[in-house]
């Protein structure tokens, strides 16, 4: 049932093998295969305060998948990480639920983009739903029908006819399919078109030092820049002598893709791009990953910070984010706001309740989210900056990395509103409350109705 040898020769970088299924015989193995490359070229592992978190190789391809997708109005054979609900007799995935897109998309609804997308409770129980399943790859029959998932009839009724062609779970070095995903994978796409892609690191380990090397030469974050680079007043600290770039190896040794990798990514459209997008320098470093409320704008490219710099100096310059409680003189009430302030000029910028508020509504029309999976963000740091205007996010959530494409001003918005919680939460619980509070009549819903 497996496939022999490498699915796409072309790739010498790395093998693809399907240790499970066949691939699609109408399809192209070589998409995977580029992608699966550049992934495995980049650092193989993301590193925190707290140690190692998780392997990156799969979230960039997934990234890359997702910013296909978006470009073509999710009218592509791919699918990153559609959310499924488990359950008799077909698990179906979750679509968006969000007002607009049902106005402009009808019936052909795209999957939601949250990762924590849920059925509402009343279909949870009244469909008997036991449990949620992300799958990295789901390869469709026909991409002008965006329902991602078998023959099923949805939660409102809608039945839909069989589109999904394999569900692929991609295993680089290093990662396993556990056995829960091995049998729910099945009952998702069935059997027979449950395939397991296996990633094999094929280069030299001349190739492995060269990208090693090219990587810390041509990457500001290497030298650990001091922010903030934007500043108009000329930065007269001494530079470190750049070292020469290496010597690649010879052609046609194992891995001569062109450089830079983070560059050359390999997107594709019916369309031609007209912008480049390119992955952020932590990516590339691979040893840190900050959060850009803390010092996680060190690692983004002086480019896209430029973009960000409309939205204030705690883009461009070191500060401390505070929350402080304000009093009513007549009314005597508490109330609280919060505050930025330069480490480098002492400006300070303010938010108050109402301006979180407006903060929130700009989130909430732009991202699948609600206010528990706001309060559950670790982190957000920038994966791709996708060149039209809008970035994908890395968003760590407990112990899941999810990604997410916005718009600048949403990307800026949720920033803050991550900051202000953890500014209010080392105030107390009462500064939470507030600022959640005020949020909530906003709106939001619940965890546990994401879609």
């Amino acid at each position: 049932m497996s496939h022999p040898g490498n699915i796409c020769p072309a790739v010498t970088t790395i093998n693809c093998t399907m240790e499970r299924g066949r691939f699609p015989a109408d399809a192209d193995p070589c998409y995977l295969a580029q992608k699966a490359e550049i992934a495995i070229r980049l650092p193989e592992g993301i590193v925190t305060k707290t140690g190692l978190l998780r392997f990156l190789n799969q979230m960039v391809v997934s990234a890359l998948i997702r910013a296909e997708e978006r470009k073509v109005e999710y009218l592509w054979d791919y699918k990153a990480e559609v959310v499924f609900a488990m359950m008799d007799p077909v698990p179906v995935p979750i679509l968006t639920t969000k007002d607009e897109e049902i106005e402009k998309y009808g019936t052909n609804l795209r999957h939601s983009l949250s990762p924590f997308a849920r059925p509402s409770i009343d279909n949870a129980v009244k469909h008997g739903v036991y449990g949620m399943r992300r799958p990295d790859i789901i390869l469709v029959k026909d991409k002008s029908r965006r329902w991602p998932g078998r023959g099923a009839t949805y939660f409102d009724n809608t039945a839909y006819s069989d589109n999904l062609k394999m569900l692929i779970e991609m295993k680089f070095p290093g990662d396993t399919l556990s056995k829960g995903q091995r049998d729910d994978y099945a009952l998702i796409a069935t059997d027979s078109r449950f395939g397991v892609m296996r990633i094999t690191d094929n280069r030299s380990e001349r190739q492995k030092e060269y990208d090693r090397a090219y990587n810390r030469r041509k990457r500001p974050s290497a030298r650990r820049y001091v922010l903030p680079p934007l500043i108009d007043s000329p930065d007269d600290r001494p530079q470190p002598v750049p070292a020469p770039l290496p010597v690649p190896p010879p052609e046609g040794e194992p891995g001569t893709i062109p450089q830079p990798v983070y560059e050359n990514l390999p997107l594709l459209s019916p369309a031609p791009w007209d912008y480049l997008p390119t992955v952020e320098d932590w990516i590339v470093l691979g040893k840190e990953v900050s959060s850009l409320i803390e010092d996680g704008w060190e690692y983004v490219r002086d480019g896209t910070r430029e973009k960000f710099r409309q939205f204030g100096a705690w883009v461009t310059e070191k500060g401390n984010w505070l929350c402080e409680e304000i009093i009513d003189p007549i009314t005597r009430q508490a109330s609280y706001a919060i505050r930025w302030v330069s480490e480098k000029t002492g400006e300070v910028l303010t938010w108050t309740l109402s301006r979180l508020q407006e903060l929130w509504l700009s989130v909430l029309s732009g991202m699948d989210m609600t206010l528990e999976y706001l309060q559950s963000i670790d982190w957000v740091q920038i994966l791709l900056d996708i060149g039209d205007g809008t970035v994908q996010l890395l968003i760590k959530v407990r112990d899941e990395l999810v990604t997410n494409i916005v718009g600048l001003a949403v990307a800026a918005a949720l920033i803050i509103l991550v900051a202000a919680l953890v500014a209010a939460a080392s105030v107390g619980s009462a500064a939470v409350g507030a600022v959640c509070g005020a949020l909530a009549l906003m709106g939001g819903g619940t965890l546990a109705a994401a879609q």
